[in-house]
């Protein structure tokens, strides 16, 4: 990854999203903005030397990662809030139910809490498929494994305080964090909310305030009150 320039591409995110100040930007153009980044980010990792994953043994249905915290912005929960809008309304109404509970169990759980608490994510489906796959966090993205029995025992071993290591796609890991602290930094410059929350209380309000998501990205009034309820 030496030969990798992280820096500018942090530089090159954040200046994707903060040349809109002084906009008047919509969020479906936010939006659009945070599709092409996906998008550029796959192609960046297979282009790479550094970016085969044939090792990755990461699948669908394989969900030992999903237990933890999962903290994305308010321009993703947007994304992922209308992705599930266009699910059939009975799937919706699923995961909708599935929210709530999840919010309930899990709010105000810090990081070892929550892995403990081994509460599935909301947005998997009966066969442990992520329903938001393509729409999914940056975070998200940035999470692979080149075992699937180290996941296993990640999550095992912290019921017996034992800290057990995962092996990681490191370019991949490290290119999506970059670009989640170049959104994060791009959207607070551009005078946009740039600030994380936890996804499920995040979506849980989204879908419950459709009509709310422009005044949230530009006035930065969500806070845990909202959230909490």
């Amino acid at each position: 990854m030496a030969n990798f320039d992280f820096s500018q591409l942090r530089q090159q995110t954040e200046e994707r999203f903060s040349v809109l100040k002084n906009t008047a930007i919509t969020v479906s153009q936010l939006l659009e903005e945070l599709s092409t980044l996906w998008s550029s980010a796959e192609v960046q990792i297979e282009q790479h030397k550094d970016g085969d994953r044939k090792l990755i043994a990461c699948a669908p249905g394989c969900q030992f990662c999903c237990v933890v915290n999962v903290s994305t912005t308010l321009l993703e929960g947007i994304a992922i809030a209308r992705f599930l809008r266009q699910l059939d309304p009975a799937v919706l109404a699923q995961v909708h139910s599935r929210v709530d509970k999840l919010w309930r169990d899990v709010r105000g759980l810090n990081d070892e809490e929550r892995l403990l608490a081994r509460c599935k994510c909301a947005f998997l489906d009966d066969r442990g498929w992520c329903l938001i796959y393509p729409v999914r966090p940056l975070f998200c993205r940035s999470v692979t494994s080149t075992d699937v029995e180290s996941c296993r025992a990640a999550v095992v071993g912290q019921v017996f305080a034992e800290v057990k290591p995962v092996m990681m796609h490191q370019f991949q890991l490290q290119l999506y964090k970059t670009l989640f602290a170049g959104v994060v930094d791009g959207l607070e410059q551009a005078g946009l909310d740039g600030r994380c929350f936890q996804l499920s209380g995040l979506i849980r309000y989204l879908l419950n305030h459709p009509d709310d998501e422009q005044d949230l990205l530009t006035e930065s009034s969500l806070d845990w009150n909202k959230l909490y309820p």
